[in-house]
């Protein structure tokens, strides 16, 4: 098997995950093949998780915490907890909303796409018209 790591694999963020996953599994005392079973993943997977090696997607962390018996509530503040132990400036050189400078970029490729599509679309329409006189 081709190894399927994450980009990301052993990030803060991952590892502060899978302690998470594997905290609130041991609370409950099940194995990593039972969580594997009822989330409807392969038995690696949970075991990927908890080792910090795969980042599963927001539906599956879902299906893991209701298989535990636990709100995503609880996986996100406990996750919360551990990522501050790892890493506390995690998340610093994010910034919290797009500034307007930050956005340029973005409007402007779609404003000029907008115009290209509007003169394509009309060329397209008068082609299609016919007479009728």
């Amino acid at each position: 098997m081709a190894d399927a790591r994450s980009p990301w694999a052993g990030s803060s963020e991952l590892v502060a995950l899978g302690l998470t996953v594997r905290e609130l599994r041991e609370l409950r005392g099940v194995t990593q093949r039972a969580v594997s079973f009822d989330a409807g993943v392969g038995d690696y997977y949970e075991g990927g998780i908890e080792r910090a090696r795969l980042n599963p997607t927001l539906v599956l962390l879902m299906r893991v915490a209701r298989t535990l018996r636990f709100s995503p509530g609880e996986l996100i503040d406990l996750y919360e907890r551990h990522l501050a132990v790892i890493d506390a400036q995690a998340g610093d050189d994010i910034p919290a909303c797009p500034t307007p400078a930050a956005l340029a970029h973005v409007t402007a490729p779609n404003a000029r796409w907008a115009a290209f599509r509007h003169a394509s679309e009309a060329r397209r329409a008068r082609s299609r018209m016919r007479s009728w006189t």
